[in-house]
């Protein structure tokens, strides 16, 4: 019995010193949460990190460190001069990079996350409409900017038209042979707001061209599924129809070798949750179903003849040639993704429509 009780009693004198020395090694050091890249002159970069301060009332202090240099490594070591406390970067949530640094390649920066453990693949990468300092060194609320612009993005993701991605996703897509990769793009439109203004598409690490932000619905059909997804569909003068909480899937499939043709299938389904025309008949879901089905199949496909031009294959086209064509020469990829065909077939399937005259 009093071996027992002398083990419980060891056993919360371990939790106590162990507790305290987790807050005391917490208070001594700052966490990396946030961290933004902006390409200068004659190669070098200036490097921003962010460490957040907990403060007595429970709100968040947001606390910039700068630095310039040629090299990753460098930055790191010049950011430590500047803070009193050693900077850790396991807490990191989000990377930006800014709009003339994309250009040039990232794989660097990224590739040095993928080296330390410490830092998860589910942190957010995203590309930004100007500087991706300003960006960081905004001012958007409480919980802080780094929550703040992470959550922006997970939302999206979730409810909005961002298909899937994080630290993770890139680097698959970027080491995928046949397959390119793309990061949300950021705009700052004041001090206090952010939005996801397009999508950086890449060829291998470095940006090709930024889709706007009106095609992000069709090319999250083609490369994810939607789980929330919202759109107007216009059938006549002052008819229109908001379709909301879309689901979607696709489905590829080889239809031609040489040269490559491939049909994908799209379904999805929604709700009409707003009509402002007269009556919202069978005849006029019917009529919003098929208009819906057509934008679709017409916009996905402009979008696949732009990623050709553009020299991008966000969709995973050549990864497509790859696996169901053994033996291919991989070095004809490059012309032989001009001569690809796709063929898109879309189903839409309005499942509720509130009140039906």
């Amino acid at each position: 019995m009093k071996k027992r009780r002398w083990l419980s009693i060891l056993f919360m004198l371990i939790l106590l010193l162990s507790g305290c020395v987790q807050r005391s090694v917490i208070d001594n050091i700052n966490i990396e949460t946030a961290a933004a890249f902006d390409q200068l002159a004659e190669g070098r970069f200036i490097g921003t990190i962010l460490a957040q301060e907990y403060l007595p009332d429970k709100s968040i202090a947001n606390n910039t460190f700068s630095s310039k240099a040629e090299l990753r490594r460098d930055l790191m070591l010049n950011l430590q001069k500047e803070s009193s406390k050693p900077i850790k970067s396991g807490g990191i949530l989000v990377t930006i990079f800014g709009d003339k640094l994309v250009k040039k390649g990232i794989i660097d920066f990224v590739d040095t996350y993928q080296r330390d453990p410490s830092i998860g693949a589910r942190n957010y990468l995203a590309t930004s409409h100007g500087s991706a300092l300003q960006i960081l060194k905004g001012d958007y609320g409480p919980e802080g900017n780094s929550a703040y612009i992470s959550d922006l993005i997970d939302q999206n993701i979730e409810r909005g038209d961002v298909p899937d991605t994080n630290l993770h996703i890139f680097l698959r897509d970027y080491y995928m042979k046949g397959k390119d990769p793309y990061l949300p793009e950021l705009r700052q439109l004041a001090k206090n707001k952010v939005e996801i203004s397009g999508l950086s598409l890449f060829n291998e690490d470095k940006e090709v061209y930024v889709l706007p932000k009106r095609k992000m619905f069709y090319f999250k059909l083609l490369v994810d599924n939607h789980t929330e997804g919202s759109y107007r569909v216009h059938i006549g003068k002052g008819k229109d129809a908001d379709v909301k909480s879309i689901t979607s899937k696709h489905k590829y499939k080889l239809s031609k070798k040489n040269p490559l043709h491939v049909i994908i299938d799209i379904k999805t389904v929604g709700v009409i949750k707003e009509y402002t025309g007269a009556r919202l008949t069978p005849k006029v879901v019917k009529k919003i179903e098929k208009k819906l089905e057509k934008e679709i199949e017409e916009e996905c496909l402009k979008l696949v003849e732009k990623f050709k031009k553009e020299n991008t294959d966000p969709i995973g086209f050549g990864f497509f040639q790859r696996k169901y064509n053994r033996g291919y020469d991989f070095n004809k990829w490059k012309d032989d993704y001009q001569k690809l065909t796709v063929t898109v077939n879309c189903k839409v399937r309005i499942a509720e429509t509130g009140v039906i005259d």
